[in-house]
């Protein structure tokens, strides 16, 4: 897998917040192609219309203290969507888009996470504020890093203006909005139990850490009653 699709998914699924300073220059607009702008409009374009005939209490997985909304499910849906047609423009020589998971093994994804920060706090794991900042920060110096692609840089800074536009906040207060922290905080909980498994040699890399979440999964689902539309 390429340098360029490596980033399009970490910035997408991972909702990396970029800095407001990466929208200053105009110029890295023009990296974005006509094919890729459209892309990234239509699936925010879909988002927008679904959030506005869906209600955030509808949900789609109800099982112990782990909930996931038919909003959230339908956001995870079109950002793999996403990723999928935008790695293709990026690497369109040898990159097939992939047909779409199940909407089972997309619930799955969603709750592996879920269970994952879970199980990372009753092991005794913690993530604190200033550890989530310090994360930001460091993700903003990559993005303004001479080493990262440009038109990377130029896709996510599209992806995020739209993203910022869907929640109906400034940008300062996305930035610092709980959403944002929270996704953070999550994704530092996953590295923090993954980094944890490895030095205790539980597992031997992403593969054995994948087969770990699979295991949690199974477990979850055999000592909860999942309810699922």
């Amino acid at each position: 897998m390429n340098r360029k699709r490596l980033i399009i998914i970490s910035f997408i699924v991972l909702l990396v917040a970029v800095s407001s300073s990466l929208y200053a220059s105009a110029t890295d607009k023009e990296l974005v192609t006509n094919e890729q702008k459209q892309l990234i409009e239509n699936a925010f374009g879909e988002l927008k219309d679904q959030n506005s005939t869906m209600s955030k209490s509808n949900f789609i997985i109800l099982g112990g203290d782990i909930e996931i909304s038919k909003s959230e499910f339908y956001f995870y849906k079109v950002n793999i969507k996403l990723i999928n047609q935008l790695n293709a423009t990026l690497d369109s020589t040898s990159y097939t888009i992939a047909s779409l998971p199940t909407d089972q093994e997309l619930i799955d994804e969603m709750l592996k996470k879920r269970i994952s920060v879970q199980h990372s706090k009753e092991i005794g794991i913690t993530v604190t504020e200033g550890e989530v900042k310090e994360v930001i920060n460091r993700e903003e110096s990559m993005l303004n890093s001479e080493e990262v692609d440009a038109q990377n840089q130029a896709i996510i800074r599209e992806i995020m203006d739209q993203r910022i536009k869907l929640t109906g906040l400034s940008e300062e207060e996305f930035w610092d909005s709980d959403l944002v922290f929270k996704e953070y905080e999550n994704t530092l909980y996953i590295d923090k139990l993954y980094n944890k498994l490895i030095g205790e040699k539980v597992i031997g890399d992403i593969q054995g850490f994948e087969e770990f979440q699979n295991n949690l999964l199974k477990e979850y689902k055999n000592s909860h009653s999942i309810d699922s539309e």
